[in-house]
Parts: C-alpha cells; sequence; structure tokens
C-alpha cells in the first residue's frame, strides 16, 4: 500500500478560505501532481464546499466576522474617554468602568468563539454545556452525542462529520475518477479515526447497502438554521450541532430502512424527498427552508450595506443548490456535476509552503477581501490580546502575512526591506498610498488601519496588560 493516501497534507481554514499545503510546490503542479497530492487538494476542496453549501459553513464563517466587527467597533467608541487607541483590550484601563466594558467585549467574544468551538470538537475536560462557564447557556446538556466503537465508547463531533465526509468522497474520487484500485483507495492504514469514526458507525446501525447514503446524511447534518440564534432547548441545541443531527438523522434511518433511497439511475431526481422525509421524522427543519435562510440573509445584505466579493460566491453557491439540491454532496458520483464545482467554486487562497500560488480565476476585488481579511485577522488576534510571541516582547503590531505566515504575500517582506512588525510610535514602515479608484501601493496593512480611521502613530501597546478578574 502506497503510504501517500494516508499522510495529513493539507488544511482548510473557514473564516480566511484558505487552503494550505504542506508537501512540496512541485506535487501540486498540473505537470507533476502525484496521486496523493490531487487528493489533498480534492480533499480541502470538500471543505471549501461544505462552506459555501451549508448553513453551518455560512454560519460558522459569517459568525467570526460579526463577533470581530463588533468588537472593533466597541472597541474604537471607548477611545475618547480612555485616552485614544488601547492594545489589548486589557490594555484599556484608564479608568475602572472602561475595563470593565472591555472585559466585557473580551467575554462576548471569547463566549461566541467557545459555542463555535463546542460546535466543532470536543473539548477536554467538557462534555456538557454548563462546563464551558458561558454566560448564555447555563445547561447541563450534552454538548456531543457518544458512540460506540471497535476501540470502545466516544464523543462524535462536527469535525468527525466533516472530516468523515471529505475523507469518503476524496476516496470515491480516488477509486472512480482516478482509477485507483479499490483496495488501495479505500485502504485505511494508520488513517485517524477521526476521518472513519463516524461512517464506521453509520455503516455498523444502517447496514452496508446503505453505504452511499453517507456523504447525503453528512450534508443535512451541516444544514443547521441560525434561528434561533442562541437555543433555549436541549432539542434546539441537537437542531443546530452538526454531530447531533447526524446522530438522530443515521439512528432514524436505522428504525426505518424502507426510506433507504436507491443510488443507481436518476438519484437525483429522488433527492429532495428523500432528504425532507428524514429531516421532517427528526422534526428537523426541510432542506430548502434552510437554504432559503441563509440566501435571504445575503439578499438582505446585498441591498444594505451591500455584499463582499466571498458573499457573492456564497451566495451564488445557495442559488445553485436550491435549484439542484443535491449539489456538492457526492460529486465523486456524477463527473459533470464535479467538473462544474471545480470550474465555477475553486478556492480562492492556495498556499503551499506558505506561500500564494496563482489562481488566474480571481479578480482584484477578490484578491483584496483575501488580503485584507489576512490582516484583519492578525489585528483583531491583537486586539484581544493574542500577538505571535515576538510581536508580545517587542509590543509590536504585526501584519497578516507575518503573523500567519505567508511568506510571499509583501513584496516588502520578500526584498526584506520589512520584518511585518513594527512599532506603532514610529509609523509604517512603509508608506502606504492609494488612489481614487481604491488601488493601494505601500503597505496593504496600512490600509487596514486608513478605512479603519486608525492613525497608526495613536496606538498603545501594552501586551503585559491583564484583566482584573
Amino acid at each position: 500500500m502506497d503510504s501517500f493516501l494516508n499522510a495529513t497534507l493539507g488544511t482548510f481554514f473557514t473564516p480566511r478560505m484558505e487552503m494550505r499545503l504542506f508537501d512540496k510546490a512541485e506535487k501540486f503542479t498540473a505537470e507533476t501532481a502525484t496521486a496523493g497530492s490531487v487528493l489533498t487538494y480534492f480533499h480541502e476542496h470538500v471543505h471549501y464546499f461544505q462552506t459555501l453549501f451549508t448553513g453551518y459553513g455560512h454560519i460558522q464563517w459569517s459568525s467570526y466576522r460579526q463577533a470581530s466587527g463588533f468588537t472593533l467597533r466597541k472597541w474604537k467608541e471607548l477611545w475618547p474617554i480612555m485616552g485614544g487607541p488601547r492594545i489589548p483590550l486589557a490594555n484599556c484601563n484608564t479608568r475602572l468602568d472602561v475595563h470593565q466594558y472591555a472585559h466585557y467585549l473580551y467575554l462576548v467574544f471569547a463566549e461566541q468563539n467557545k459555542i463555535s468551538q463546542a460546535r466543532f470538537i470536543t473539548i477536554p475536560g467538557a462534555k456538557t454545556m454548563d462546563a464551558l462557564k458561558l454566560t448564555l447557556i447555563k445547561q447541563s446538556w450534552r454538548i456531543n452525542p457518544e458512540i460506540a466503537t471497535a476501540q470502545g465508547t466516544r464523543e462524535l463531533c462536527t469535525k468527525d462529520i466533516l472530516e468523515g465526509h471529505a475523507f469518503f468522497l476524496e476516496r470515491s474520487f480516488g477509486n472512480q475518477i482516478l482509477a485507483i484500485p479499490p483496495d488501495v483507495a479505500w485502504d485505511r492504514s494508520e488513517v485517524p479515526d477521526v476521518y472513519t469514526a463516524a461512517y464506521d458507525w453509520f455503516v455498523e446501525r444502517c447496514g452496508e447497502s446503505a453505504r452511499e447514503l453517507f456523504p447525503i446524511l453528512c450534508d443535512l447534518s451541516l444544514q443547521v438554521s441560525w434561528e434561533p440564534l442562541i437555543p433555549s432547548t436541549f432539542e434546539e441545541w441537537q437542531a443546530s450541532n452538526p454531530s447531533w443531527r447526524f446522530y438522530s438523522l443515521t439512528e432514524a434511518l436505522a428504525a426505518a430502512p424502507e426510506l433507504i433511497m436507491d443510488m443507481e439511475g436518476g438519484w437525483q431526481e429522488r433527492y429532495l424527498a428523500f432528504c425532507d422525509q428524514l429531516l421532517e421524522t427528526c422534526q428537523f427543519k426541510g432542506l430548502n427552508q434552510v437554504l432559503s435562510e441563509r440566501l435571504q440573509a445575503l439578499i438582505d445584505l446585498e441591498r444594505h450595506p451591500g455584499i463582499s466579493p466571498v458573499q457573492r460566491i456564497m451566495k451564488k453557491a445557495l442559488e445553485l443548490r436550491i435549484e439542484q439540491p443535491w449539489m456538492s454532496v457526492y460529486p465523486a458520483r456524477t463527473q459533470s456535476e464535479l467538473i462544474r464545482l471545480f470550474e465555477e467554486f475553486r478556492i480562492p487562497a492556495v498556499l503551499v509552503g506558505g506561500r500564494y500560488q496563482a489562481q488566474s480565476s480571481l479578480d482584484g476585488d477578490m484578491v483584496t477581501e483575501l488580503i485584507g481579511e489576512l490582516h484583519y485577522q492578525a489585528f483583531n488576534d491583537q486586539l484581544l490580546g493574542n500577538p505571535s510571541a515576538s510581536a508580545r516582547v517587542t509590543n509590536s503590531i504585526e501584519c497578516g502575512f507575518s503573523k500567519f505566515g505567508v511568506h510571499n504575500g509583501c513584496p516588502f517582506q520578500v526584498s526584506g526591506e520589512c520584518i511585518g512588525r513594527f512599532d506603532p510610535k514610529e509609523g509604517l514602515p512603509i508608506p502606504m498610498s492609494h488612489d481614487d479608484t481604491g488601488n493601494i501601493d505601500g503597505c496593504t496593512f496600512g490600509a487596514l488601519f486608513h478605512y479603519s480611521e486608525i492613525r497608526v502613530e495613536d496606538l498603545l501597546v501594552d501586551y503585559g496588560a491583564r484583566f482584573d478578574t
């Protein structure tokens, strides 16, 4: 068995719509790509499709922007009474009331992040919601269901669903499209159980004959609604947490094998009826209801104040998904669908060895948003008191390229003119200028401050500051 199928060679980061590939660059070029690198590239695209085409993906992406945007906006409102822009939030300690409010902003972001994490992974030492010590949810609901495996009982979390879905499609793609022999394509030697636990439990409960329904149940698990924003009952938590949804949907199918859909012939024509019948059995919202909710949210934003290039792609994905409800769920089975997905929904940011790769389909606005988001998240991390070790020691401000290890994002860092960190009192290391059409010259990190109406030289940085709890 070739080891290439079992190496973790990539990752996808939802808030930045960013794929990172960790092997040598030549293994990912069209001329010299290996089977393993093609499968890795495909696997990470599945995670991108999960973001574009599911309620869970949209919520994970937008909740970070909303929480960080709220934090930044409220922090700016504090400037007049604390003598300027102080970083991090714990440094907003000029007055007791200001310090307490800054601590509140920190806790709001931390709470949102904890809820997102609880919906994504198992949290060590926390099996019930009350163990997270949240303000909004104090009940003792189980965060995730438990399933029986060959190795014993384990918690099933959303990451198991995301990775299980991507793994199943990756291996299907290898077998059906790349013509890798089944015994090689589906071999699991040294494969961590995060990729296989959900599938194995599904087959154990529903039978081998239902195996091709696994990606469908994974997708339905991710079709969560954002209504209500904060669950008030255990049933609402289960409906909003993909791991519980997968558990409930699997048990419902196991209890009613007559619902199992035949995947031969025109299964797409039967797809929506099968999904809605299974969702209704679990008292979950219908597939198009959830997709329409998320689409309507983007339509409302489009009217005012407008949507970004990334949001336009997300809107286009939802429109396609409502028209063809099966789209992105099992593309390895239908080559025309696979081609369309890769033609119209290619990941916008791909880094190999920490370096951006050219994506010919990207327009200038998309590039601007991707770079802007990189810088914005770097600044937000520092505002929350999470700088890099180098920035902490020197009380410096660090740009996104430096903080997140992007080695070719900035020409001034490539040339050695800038190290990506600077003392704000000395201003930007490379001046920033822009023209009336929005073209930026010089430091792109400086554009973040310009458009946020922050004078870099006014930033007061003390990473040694702590909240008095």
